[in-house]
């Protein structure tokens, strides 16, 4: 009688499930969707194809073993499957056939793995003499029971032609084998083909320039908005460059974000067999919650995918490490219902949409992650317009891989990179350098013609530097500065300084009147919090009514708000200049006076705690230059390009390998994607995400998670918009306090209690002693 061999299942055999499905089904479809996937991220490309076909056909090879099968129909003991596939793929290990191949397979459930190395790496385990026999007992089995596994297997019997493959080119090569290979896997699973929705550039660029007219029709016109104009027809001008890494240099206020797309959306449409989207990659949250809204206005909800940092959560810790620490990857490669699960998450999981809009956050983890959930999706990167918005923040610490894997996306998969910023950073080697650790001078082509004059025609507002010994301010004295303005910011570095300013700020003026038009803004909101109160602010100085805000970081960039009065505690230069981008931004105060009328006034806390490493660096580098240039007479202004670039020389230091994280492009050429992993974090401190009851959509969406004990998509989706992120130190504390629970015991999913978001201030770590106070019947 001949054996059934089975996949997967929910459910008892035989029963007509659709949950069921053939092993020899579930191969030759993956095999066929990766190869799909590959020749859609590399068109023409044949090796490529081939290597995706291959890691989908042998991927569970390992689920012929009586082993796997008995767990299937009698829920027997876990046991691995990915080690057997992967040993086919390897071949004899003195002269491996397609070890990329192996690697991909090896790690399609628990995460790629390092290829040399200790008892973890594959090349160890691909040693084991157990595995290798159970590998060698099951070819006939498999290729009796699939006719495309005996023709692969005849095929890796012959000597093999593969084209060598560059080592600066095996890391991003592997991901991107990887990618298709555990989006086909997944998608199979869930019943599902690839979207692939089309871009329509040429019907979007239509929608976007019907939406800048309106724009323009509104605005009051000037030298403000003939600067845009000016910005515009640059991006759509450049549309048709060959270049494949590009600038997009504008100063704050000048329309760039919106250019920016329209560049893409142009340059797509001249060119529609070589671009299938755009990603918006963003550094701060705030951004994305105003850009994905705008973006969602003009193309439609369906054309848009957002993409946060928190989007995604697990429903349980699969493997805990210290206590404080929690581990989301699977401890061995069998655990099939994970992956079923993973298959029936939304879009977020491989980025399947026209236009996507995401973090810096969760683009750069994924690119150099390990874990199958990250890196589903960039296989979809291949052939995109991937715009870098405010990429002055890149961190120094791991600048050179990221540069190094932006320059391969662009050269070898047909990825064009738009970088847009109000103060282009210094990415480049100095004249006379190489370009082995920044890239070689002239690699970035700008597309903005005439950026000097563009610069100057930007320029609202003046800097006044008190940053002398002698010049600190307390909060006290902030906020009395900010009492004789009716309208003005501050912008501080730590979110417990803006909650003290805040309360400072709220006492003075309470002394002289009702406390209107004062607000607070800081990551201890929550997303859909901030976008109310940015909005009830926009609406105060639209109206010309008192408005006063004291914020941290999360305004400077991209929140088109406009003060004649900006206070900046001292910070790095970048920022600073930023920062001055909301003092007079729409240029009335400057059109009326005829020279810059906005006022940035840069000060020094007398409490000097600021975010470590890289910003009090930057930070430090920055007081450095600015009283240098103070003492000879020239205080650095907006349009200071010599001081920028100074600025940026200094803080990246080329010379420096180390600070620029040189050594994680070693271990990409070692293949050491573990440890790369497990080493590289594009933001110092990892966060923990918590849902919180700022409102009525919040709670009540609270209330269903409660009740039915899942997260499920629809619930995901909408709290997204109502998530914070602690710090360790922060969410223990609040933990303490009873501020924050978990949903369920080991749910890793965190809520926040009624009791502990503030309207004024959102998250409270700990209970003042109103809420010990029990009501009396």
């Amino acid at each position: 009688m001949t054996k059934t061999y089975w996949a997967h299942s929910s459910g008892p055999p035989g029963n007509g499930s659709k949950d069921w499905q053939l092993l020899a089904e579930h191969l030759e479809a993956v095999a066929q969707i990766a190869s799909q996937l590959a020749a859609l991220a590399l068109p023409g490309d044949l090796q490529f194809q081939a290597d995706a076909h291959l890691a989908g056909l042998l991927h569970d090879f390992g689920k012929y073993t009586d082993k796997f099968q008995r767990r299937l129909t009698a829920q027997g003991p876990k046991c691995q499957h990915a080690i057997h596939g992967a040993m086919l793929a390897a071949g004899e290990m003195n002269a491996p056939l397609h070890p990329l191949v192996s690697l991909s397979i090896a790690g399609h459930h628990a995460g790629i793995p390092d290829w040399a190395g200790g008892e973890s790496s594959l090349s160890q385990k691909l040693k084991q003499a157990s595995f290798r026999s159970e590998t060698k007992e099951l070819r006939p089995r498999a290729a009796s029971d699939c006719a495309w596994i005996k023709t692969a297997l005849d095929a890796l019997e012959e000597p093999s032609a593969l084209r060598r493959i560059e080592k600066t080119e095996v890391d991003l090569y592997t991901r991107m084998l990887f990618s298709c290979l555990v989006d086909a896997d997944r998608l199979n699973t869930a019943g599902r083909a690839p979207e692939q929705a089309p871009l329509g550039a040429t019907e979007k660029l239509e929608m976007l320039l019907k939406h800048l007219d309106g724009l323009r029709r509104n605005a009051s016109g000037g030298s403000i908005q003939a600067l845009r104009d000016r910005v515009l027809h640059d991006c759509l001008a450049a549309a048709d460059s060959e270049r494949n890494l590009l600038s997009l240099s504008v100063p704050t206020g000048g329309g760039k974000t919106l250019a920016a797309m329209a560049f893409a959306l142009k340059r797509a449409s001249l060119f529609p067999d070589r671009f299938r989207r755009i990603v918006i990659v963003i550094p701060y949250l705030s951004i994305i919650e105003q850009n994905a809204r705008v973006y969602t206005e003009i193309f439609g909800a369906d054309a848009v995918l957002e993409h946060h940092s928190g989007s995604t959560m697990p429903l349980k810790v699969l493997n805990r490490g210290a206590a404080s620490e929690a581990q989301y990857i699977p401890s061995s490669d069998e655990e099939d219902e994970q992956v079923q699960e993973c298959a029936q998450r939304i879009e977020t999981e491989n980025w399947d949409a026209p236009i996507i809009v995401t973090t810096s956050t969760r683009f750069f983890e994924s690119l150099f992650s390990n874990r199958p959930k990250d890196l589903r999706r960039i296989h979809n990167l291949a052939r995109s317009i991937i715009i870098l918005d405010e990429v002055q923040t890149l961190p120094r610490r791991i600048l050179a891989p990221l540069l190094q894997i932006q320059k391969e996306l662009a050269e070898r998969w047909g990825s064009n990179f738009v970088f847009s910023t109000a103060t282009q950073p210094a990415f480049e080697e100095p004249d006379g350098r190489k370009g082995e650790l920044l890239w070689h001078r002239g690699a970035l082509a700008e597309i903005i013609r005439e950026p000097e004059p563009l610069r100057k025609g930007l320029v609202r507002a003046q800097i006044e530097w008190r940053i002398g010994d002698s010049e600190k301010m307390n909060w006290e004295q902030v906020a009395i500065r900010m009492t004789a303005s009716e309208r003005c910011l501050a912008v501080v570095n730590l979110r417990d300084h803006a909650r003290e300013l805040y309360e400072c700020l709220l006492a003075r003026v309470c002394e002289h009147g009702k406390p209107e038009g004062i607000f607070h803004l800081s990551t201890r909101m929550c997303a859909a919090h901030r976008l109310r109160k940015i909005d009830a602010i926009r609406s105060r100085l639209s109206h010309g009514l008192p408005c006063r805000v004291v914020s941290t970081q999360l305004i400077e960039a991209g929140v088109d708000l406009d003060f004649p009065l900006v206070l900046r505690a001292l910070a790095p230069l970048d920022a600073i200049v930023q920062a001055a981008g909301r003092a007079d931004r729409e240029g009335r105060i400057t059109a009326r006076l005829g020279k810059p009328g906005g006022e940035v006034i840069v000060f020094r806390p007398e409490d000097e705690r600021m975010p470590p490493h890289e910003y009090k660096e930057a930070t430090g580098v920055t007081e450095s230059l600015a009283k240098q240039l103070l003492e000879d007479g020239s205080p650095i202004q907006v349009d200071d390009a010599t001081a920028m670039r100074a600025f940026y020389d200094r803080y990246y230091a080329p010379g420096d390998s180390a600070a620029l994280g040189v050594k994680f492009n070693t271990m990409r050429q070692r293949l050491e994607f573990a440890k790369l992993a497990n080493e590289f974090e594009y933001i110092n401190s990892r966060t923990r995400d918590v849902f919180v009851p700022d409102d009525e959509e919040a709670r009540a969406s609270i209330t269903e998670l409660d009740r039915i004990g899942q997260l499920t998509s629809a619930l995901r989706r909408i709290l997204q918009r109502h998530t914070i992120g602690l710090n360790p130190t922060e969410f223990e504390k609040a933990c303490s306090a009873g501020a924050v629970h978990a949903l369920r015991s080991e749910s890793e999913i965190w809520i926040a209690a009624d009791w502990a978001y503030e309207e004024e201030l959102g998250i409270n770590l700990a209970p003042g002693p109103e809420n010990y106070i029990v009501a009396m019947t």
